[in-house]
């Protein structure tokens, strides 16, 4: 056998291997699809955000989150995700933001119903246990052939000693896989009066994958909240 033949044959073995190995990697990076980790098995993802906190210039201007979060599947529906959160303003150092868990239930197997739906639920803490965070999502999520649709209603409560504040939220995304190992897919996010729009591209298999997505304000935002945000999740699977 030739070298190249060898070379064609173990490309064949490859992309018939990965067609059926890529259900557990992530296809957005603000938006949840129907999914959760099988049982007994694990991951560690790394979210790295950068949000820019003015339309025209990014220097000094741009906050660097990473999340590293620890996934694992309890049974055939259910997962559970542990996440330390960390952060580092423009000059500033990095620092310890605190800590996230988070759940997952499939209702149901996919196909069931029009739209696949999924729990999710969140807490998040502070280093000093002043804030606590509550979130809820319901996803709902469809399969067409290579084309992906979900939409994640939220709602979140942040409770303090000083108020509690409740906010509605979205996340929304369509995705077309081209092959075993790409997608390409847009997301919008956004509140009642905030809108974020952006391309959303994810590569690799559930064993090792990469997702990098965008989002950008398509209208006025009021202040606290940034004009432009870019994410990259990379997942390693155990």
């Amino acid at each position: 056998m030739t070298y190249l033949k060898f070379h064609m044959m173990l490309i064949k073995i490859f992309i018939c291997f990965t067609a059926f190995a890529f259900s557990d990697s992530r296809i957005y990076v603000w938006t949840y699809e129907y999914q959760t980790m099988e049982k007994g098995a694990a991951e560690v993802e790394h979210y790295l955000t950068f949000k820019g906190n003015d339309r025209y210039t990014t220097e000094n201007a741009v906050t660097t989150i990473h999340n590293i979060e620890l996934e694992i599947g309890m049974n055939d529906r259910f997962d559970v995700g542990l996440y330390q959160n960390f952060s580092q303003a423009p000059e500033g150092n990095l620092r310890y933001d605190g800590y996230k868990i988070r759940m997952r239930y499939r209702l149901s197997e996919k196909g069931t119903f029009i739209l696949d739906p999924l729990l999710y639920m969140e807490y998040k803490g502070t280093p000093d246990f002043s804030t606590h965070v509550l979130e809820g999502k319901l996803i709902l999520a469809k399969d067409m052939g290579n084309l992906n649709i979900a939409l994640n209603p939220v709602i979140e409560t942040a409770l303090s000693s000083r108020e509690n504040v409740t906010e509605f939220k979205y996340n929304a995304g369509i995705s077309y896989r081209v092959n075993p190992l790409l997608a390409l897919g847009l997301e919008i996010k956004g509140t009642g009066d905030q809108l974020f729009m952006g391309p959303v591209v994810s590569h690799g298999v559930d064993g090792l994958w990469i997702a990098i997505g965008s989002a950008f304000a398509l209208n006025n935002i009021s202040n606290g909240h940034n004009p432009f945000q870019i994410r990259l999740i990379t997942g390693i699977h155990f």
